[in-house]
């Protein structure tokens, strides 16, 4: 043969021309001209061993050597070494050989882990070992393919699978096995090799000291003694260092185990490996990445080694090896193995050698790195071999920059392009906080961005792409179009860092502009946190509370009393996702990580003692109480300063209480009425200004001075009686004028008409006229009880208010307030007076029994009920609070505090709640057209509602008009309330379905599926096809769904249940066959009952057995579904089968709990439908058991 020059030479003057045999395979170049040519000195530089020695022959084994596996190459079942990457929660990233990278799930690690993850989601143990604590990085295992995706391998490295190939005969002492720790004994370990009919116990002396072994971990072990049987094989194994380092393949076999130590004779060396013999006469390969030196020097020719394999090519069964020790200890020092990390520059790198498409650098002492073709900087250049060692010439430095580490061939990835080595981020490493960065967009979606940062991938959430947050338009689609309009892939944007999370390898920006100004004060951990001091931050969530987020994982709480000053109705409505806010810290914990926050606190120095908060309601309302006080002291009449001389304290100061409500009712009115105005200017909408009113006047419930004056316990003179009788009918004088404001007030809405904008502050005012016709039914009470005492006094006609005066004001219902003339009038009249006033406004009824609208706490739009039911409501309350003066003891008056009084209106709200419920129940459905439309005004968004007037207009044979009313409330509706809309549509199919054509059918069909979750229009629509008896169009929705929905495992018993009701058994069945398919095993079991049991009630009961019979075979542990079957076949009184079924099922080696179970069943059967005898054979059975189990 020819000789033939290297590929290039080493060091020295470089030829001219230069010919290469490998040129048919590099770059496209062919050159067929051989030259002899002069041998060239070996350059220091160079790391070459073998390939001066001798000269190279054929390409063959050149080209072999030089195979690289790949993700087209891999097929499932193909064994390889591979090493530990990176450890997750729930998988193991394993470096496999050829940079490939693959994944082992937590489930494919070893039968004993599964099992204990089957423990632990059935709440049988309280704790997993995590995988962190099971495997190392930089470990060795043994790995095998399940499935290969386009950049992905999917490995297990369970026993059975690794050891599936391996034979007895293999298993000799010195062998070397990957096995799993099954259980932990006192002396050792029983381990699982995954080899049928073999039994292996690993001795604890025999452990590797350094290891902790945990069950279902995954260790190496060689064989120390072997003891075959006929039966079963019985092994002894060792895992401590010395064992496996010396562990040797004695055996010829086809299959060799990765990992396994071999003797290699070396036969060839090549430029880019070694190639040799194992077992003699088999030719192998050593890679040029995986060749160690051997007690300091490099192999010679013919010199036998050591080496382990990593894999066997499957076409061509070529095994090649390496010459690392796998079970050194320092493999596991990835600190020292891997000195440069991910971006890291090295400024004289060394080039070595230039092999296949491949540049070798050497980096550092021991650390090489290769720098591929593809990411050379002049590859347009390129023509030919020769112009590549022009640009990378033997022995010259470049600088180059580090791209990643695989662990396997132990190589840096690197590169020299210009644009990475100027790239300022190249790792998540190097990003910060709070960091001012421009980002490139890479994907632009509805609800989030995706773009890099240099060569760092970074997430944007919907929330941060725009100062506005996430703002839902009610009036527009909920889908914003907003990111594609306004992001487009490729484009640079200004973003800043808001959190880094290095254990997901995730990065997450804002776009704010409020948050990407250098001024804005930055909180990013809450060591940083300064009370008192104001930070910009980003609404995340709103509950009943509002949760601001900062940068990093910083966030405040902040509680709905520190939302706003006024109060809000909710605090949905008044915020959105990714608002921006001021957020003042008024409490920092920093050990427990929490944050309190506040929207309305101006910021204070956290340093000295904070104030308490002056916008406190109780606060303001005990101030204003004072300046209230002391006008009334000024304006107040003669007449009753005189008047006040024969009362007692107590009267006096009940006295004072009355004027100061009434001339803070006066300046609510005036501040009101300014307001209104004001908003009528502005916005010319009367029913915005009246809703401003509500925010300021609540419903007024009673005062402690009302209180005070029901109280009839400190009047015990007829004097005391008389003045407490001329107080009363004056504070009700006053809540009559309030009773008529509101009842006009309601009117005035009404005569509008009811809108979305103005509904909620007309219930309000309805539920404030419920409260003010109960406080003067009680004040009338009041009234007649000190009546009655003045009669035993003797003097009824002659101390109370001028009859004709008060008569004449409710009646004309004014609203200004005059004074109250003392004069003589009868107790009764007025009594019945102002009966008559609050009969008269008792006219409007509405909806009773429709729970959308009944269920609120504060029922929307509800009317006084008829005359008699609101007496009679009345006079309950009358009495209760009668018998609660009664019981009332007499204390001294004291001063509320802010918290009593707080508990106090709280205790008021929920008496005032429960007789709106009351009122609500006493209350009629509507009959009419106009109630109907009444009610609907009140709740608009209210399914049952709208439904019930389709009823009302389909009960008149007015299908036409029905539809109209489904159209107008999909119309109304709002489009948040989807389960409310989605009522509608199905009430809507359904009239189609019974009086439309299949034109409507279909439409109605078509807007249901378009707004509306599929599966439930389909799920719905099975049952109307049922009740309108059309199987056919039934058996084609059941293909539809099967088709479409094929992987959930409800339809098929929805399907089911419908075939059976329809009659259609055999389809019914068949659908059963098709979620058999389809579904998963472990979801066959809940599939098969749930059929059974349905054709036990509409199908056939011997087939319903058959399946009970079917489940309880294949799964005999599953008590629950014995329990429904012997529930089934109690039902129809087969006692007998039932017993046999239990006897069966008890004989079986279940779980103690499980058995109790079942014992307990059969003895309440037998207790139901047998005799003493038969139950005391039960529980004599149950004991056996018991004591056979020993416990």
């Amino acid at each position: 043969m020819a000789d033939v020059d290297e590929y290039f030479p080493r060091g020295g003057k470089k030829p001219t021309t230069t010919h290469f045999k490998q040129n048919a395979n590099f770059l496209g170049t062919i050159e067929k001209k051989e030259k002899k040519r002069k041998p060239k000195k070996k350059a220091e530089e160079d790391d070459g061993y073998l390939s001066e020695d001798l000269a190279k022959e054929s390409d063959k084994s050149y080209k072999t050597c030089g195979l690289w596996i790949s993700y087209k190459v891999i097929k499932p079942d193909f064994l390889v070494l591979g090493r530990v990457f990176d450890i997750k929660d729930t998988k193991i990233i394993i470096s496999l050989p050829s940079r490939l990278i693959g994944s082992v799930m937590a489930c494919h690690i070893s039968e004993p882990y599964n099992k204990l993850l089957e423990a632990y989601v059935d709440d049988k143990i309280d704790k997993v070992p995590e995988l962190g604590q099971m495997f190392k990085r930089g470990q060795y295992v043994a790995v095998k393919v399940l499935e290969v995706l386009e950049k992905s391998i999917m490995l297990t490295m369970m026993p059975q699978h690794v050891n599936s190939d391996r034979k007895h005969s293999d298993l000799h002492k010195g062998a070397l096995l990957q096995v799993a720790v099954s259980s932990i004994e006192d002396h050792g370990f029983i381990v699982d090799t995954g080899i049928p009919n073999t039994t292996a116990f690993l001795p604890k002396k025999a452990v590797n000291p350094d290891l902790e072994l945990a069950e279902g971990a995954i260790i190496w072990c060689t064989v120390k003694s072997v003891k075959p049987s006929t039966a079963n094989t019985v092994l002894t194994l060792s895992n401590d260092t010395t064992s496996l380092q010396n562990a040797f393949q004695k055996t010829t076999s086809t299959t060799i185990p990765p990992g396994t130590c071999l003797e290699f004779v070396v036969d060839k060396p090549l430029d880019n490996g070694i190639e040799g013999r194992i077992f003699g006469d088999r030719t192998a390969y050593i890679q040029r990445h995986h060749i160690n030196t051997t007690k300091g020097k490099k192999p010679m020719l013919g010199q036998k080694i050591r080496a382990r394999l990593i894999y066997t090519l499957s076409a061509s069964n070529i095994p090649f090896l390496t010459m690392r020790d796998i079970f050194d200890p320092a493999c596991l020092d990835m600190e020292t193995e891997q000195i440069y990390n991910e971006g890291d520059i090295i400024e004289e790198a060394q080039v070595l050698k230039i092999l296949g498409r491949a540049v070798y650098f050497k980096l550092s002492p021991n650390q090489s790195g290769v720098l591929s073709i593809r990411r050379i900087q002049n590859l347009d250049d390129l023509t030919d071999e020769e112009v590549l060692l022009k640009s990378y010439p033997i022995g010259s430095t470049h600088k180059v920059r580090i791209l990643g580490y695989h662990l396997l061939d132990g190589v840096y990835y690197i590169t020299d392009q210009v644009e990475l080595l100027r790239e300022r981020y190249f790792t998540l490493h190097q990003l910060a906080v709070a960091e001012l960065v421009t980002a490139t967009i890479t994907t632009v979606n509805d609800t989030f961005l995706r773009a890099n940062v240099g060569r760092v991938n970074a997430f944007i959430p919907h929330a941060h792409m725009t100062d506005a947050g996430i703002f839902v338009d009610p009036k527009k689609a909920s889908t914003s179009k907003l990111p594609k309009k306004k992001f487009k892939v490729g484009q640079e944007v200004k973003a800043r860092v808001l959190s880094i999370d290095e254990s997901h390898n995730n990065v997450v920006l804002t776009l704010k502009p409020t948050l990407l100004s250098p001024e804005l004060e930055i909180l990013e951990r809450y060591e940083d946190a300064v009370p008192g001091k104001a930070y910009t931050g980003v609404v995340s969530q709103i509950r009943e509370h509002l949760l601001v987020s900062f940068f990093g994982s910083v966030k405040a709480f902040v509680p709905r009393k520190f939302v706003s000053r006024e109060p809000l109705d909710s605090l949905t409505h008044a915020f959105h996702l990714g608002q921006i806010v001021k957020c003042v810290l008024i409490n920092v914990s920093t050990e427990e990580k929490k944050l309190v926050g506040s929207l309305i606190t101006e910021p204070f120095d956290g340093t000295m003692r904070r104030p308490k908060r002056q916008h406190n309601d109780s606060t303001i309302q005990e101030n204003l109480k004072e300046d209230q006080i002391n006008v009334t002291d000024e304006v107040a009449p003669k007449k009753r300063k005189k008047n006040k001389e024969n009362c007692d304290a107590n009267n006096m100061d009940v006295d004072n209480e009355v004027q100061d409500d009434a001339i803070t009712e006066k300046k609510k009115d005036k501040k009101n009425d300014k307001k209104k105005k004001k908003e009528e200017q502005e916005k010319a909408e009367e029913s915005d200004a009246i809703e401003t009113d509500i925010q300021e006047a609540k419903h007024q419930t009673l005062s402690p001075g009302d209180l005070k004056l029901l109280d009839l316990s400190n009047c015990r003179t007829e004097k005391d009686f008389t003045q407490r009788v001329r107080e009363l009918l004056r504070v009700m004088n006053i809540k009559m004028k309030k009773l008529t404001t509101a009842e006009s007030k309601i009117q005035d809405i009404e005569n509008k008409g009811l809108n979305p904008t103005n509904k909620k502050y007309h219930t309000e005012l309805h539920i404030e006229r419920l409260v003010h016709q109960e406080n003067i039914q009680k004040f009338l009470d009041t009234v007649k009880i000190a009546q009655e005492k003045l009669k035993e006094f003797g003097s009824v006609s002659n101390k109370v208010v001028n009859e004709k005066a008060v008569s004449d004001k409710v009646k004309a219902k004014e609203v200004k307030v005059k004074e109250v003339k003392v004069k003589e009038v009868k107790v009764e009249d007025v009594k019945a007076s102002n009966q008559e006033k609050i009969d008269k406004i008792k006219d409007i009824k509405v909806v009773d029994k429709l729970e959308p609208v009944l269920e609120a706490p504060s029922a929307k739009d509800f009317w006084s009920a008829d005359a008699p039911a609101a007496d009679k409501t009345q006079q309950d309350e009358s009495s209760s609070s009668e018998e609660e003066e009664q019981e009332k003891p007499k204390k001294k008056r004291k001063k509320l505090s802010a918290a009593e009084k707080a508990a106090k209106a709280r205790e008021e709200e929920e008496r005032v709640r429960e007789m709106e419920r009351r009122a609500i129940e006493s209350e009629s459905q509507p009959r009419s057209v106009e109630q109907f439309q009444r009610a609907l005004l009140a709740s608009p968004d209210c399914s049952q509602l709208w439904i019930a007037y389709m009823a009302f207009h389909l009960q008149a044979t007015e299908i036409e008009r029905a539809r109209g009313v489904a159209r107008k409330a999909l119309a109304t509706i709002n489009f948040r309330e989807e389960q409310e809309r989605l009522n509608v549509h199905l009430a809507l199919l359904n009239l189609e379905h019974r009086f439309g054509t299949k034109e409507s059918q279909q439409q109605t069909l078509d807007e249901a599926l378009q707004t509306n979750d599929r599966y439930k229009v389909h799920s719905a629509l099975l049952d109307i096809l049922v009740d309108t008896s059309k199987p056919q169009e039934l058996v084609q929705l059941v293909e539809l769904m099967l088709r479409k929905y094929r992987q959930l495992q409800g339809v098929y018993g929805d399907c089911g249940a419908a075939c059976y009701k329809a009659g259609l058994v055999d389809k019914a069945r068949y659908v059963m066959q098709k979620g058999v398919a389809a579904l998963e095993k472990k979801q066959h079991v809940q599939l098969l009952v749930r059929f059974a049991q349905l054709e036990r009630s509409l199908g056939s009961r011997e087939r319903s057995e058959a399946l009970f019979e079917q489940v309880l075979g294949a799964y005999p542990a599953r008590v629950d579904v014995a329990a429904v079957y012997v529930d089934a076949l109690l039902k129809t009184g087969d006692v007998e089968h039932v017993r046999q079924v239990l006897e069966r099922l008890t004989s079986h080696k279940l779980p103690a709990r499980k058995m109790k179970v079942l014992f307990k069943k059969w003895i309440e059967v037998e207790e139901k439908y047998g005799n003493k005898d038969q139950v005391e054979q039960i529980r004599q059975r149950a004991a056996e058991y018991v004591e056979k189990a020993k416990f």
